[in-house]
């Protein structure tokens, strides 16, 4: 008997790589490439962003240095820098020596509220007085102190509900230069 060769195959062997496999796998590589951008740039960002945070915290007194160029605004940056040089400006004001000028005025009048202003440098007082004499000797030494300027009496008003009928009044006052 003859040896007779008999090639069975059931399955197709692969020919190669097909067009449409390659192109899913440029695609993932395509994919990958740009996640890997994004996160880059956004760490690149983020990193920018607090080295800012950390020079405008420690060089709060510093000058601030306008660009020459026109660079994209960030809202949150142009914020914290804001609120650094707000409290920055609030913590300079001469709070001890202000409050010092005004306890050191005539003690015949009673201060009820303080509100200052130190982007203003300024500084508005309600108080009463138990006569327009008091009211008057209070607003002189204050005008007569080197700390105060522009000290103005805003309003007055007697105050008839109250016993002994105090005179209560405004006054406005400010404090170093201009700002």
């Amino acid at each position: 008997m003859k040896n007779v060769h008999i090639e069975m195959n059931f399955a197709p062997q692969p020919s190669g790589v097909s067009s449409q496999g390659l192109g899913f796998l440029v695609i993932a590589f395509l994919l990958f490439g740009l996640s890997v951008a994004v996160v880059s740039l956004k760490y690149a960002e983020n990193s920018r962003q607090e080295r800012l945070i950390a020079t405008v915290g420690n060089n709060a007194r510093s000058p601030i240095v306008k660009p020459t160029s026109v660079v994209r605004v960030n809202s949150k940056e142009v914020a914290l820098k804001e609120f650094l040089r707000q409290t920055s400006r609030n913590l300079e004001a001469p709070w001890s020596d202000l409050l010092a000028s005004l306890e050191a005025a005539p003690a015949d009048v009673a201060l009820l509220s303080i509100e200052p202003s130190a982007s203003k440098r300024s500084i508005s007082l309600t108080a009463e007085a138990a006569g327009p004499d008091e009211m008057l000797n209070y607003l002189q030494a204050l005008q007569v102190d080197k700390r105060f300027t522009n000290v103005v009496l805003v309003s007055h008003q007697i105050q008839l509900q109250a016993s002994g009928t105090p005179l209560r009044f405004q006054l406005r006052a400010s404090w170093g230069g201009t700002p």
